[in-house]
């Protein structure tokens, strides 16, 4: 009986997995602090500076409604929304830290351009 138990627990964490759009960049959640908002626009494998291994990460920029603290997203992806949105600098936080954006907002096209990786 124990043993069936064990199972279930297993597919159901693998059906919680968060599947990640396959193309750069994605809008995604930051699970850090009420899960901000956050523009995807690379992975690669980087040395975790607290744990020294290797592991997946996502190279990001997070999104604040705060004038001077970033480059203005025009248009607004989130349409219902009339306050501006800025993008912070990049930086680079391990893949387990973000999950899939819960609404769906649009990518716009200048940083669809930029951040496109067409090999």
């Amino acid at each position: 009986m124990g043993r069936k138990r064990n199972e279930n627990k297993k597919t159901q964490k693998e059906s919680k997995e968060e599947v990640f759009p396959k193309q750069f960049p994605f809008w995604a959640r930051l699970k850090i602090s009420k899960s901000r908002p956050t523009l995807v626009i690379d992975e690669k494998q980087e040395s975790n500076k607290k744990t020294q291994k290797m592991e997946d990460m996502f190279v990001h920029r997070e999104v604040t409604h705060t004038k001077g603290h970033g480059e203005l997203i025009t248009p607004n992806p989130q349409k219902d929304d009339t306050r501006n949105m800025y993008l912070k600098s990049p930086r680079v936080l391990p893949k387990r830290l973000f999950k899939p954006h819960n609404k769906n907002w649009e990518v716009p096209n200048n940083l669809k351009e930029r951040y496109d990786k067409k090999e």
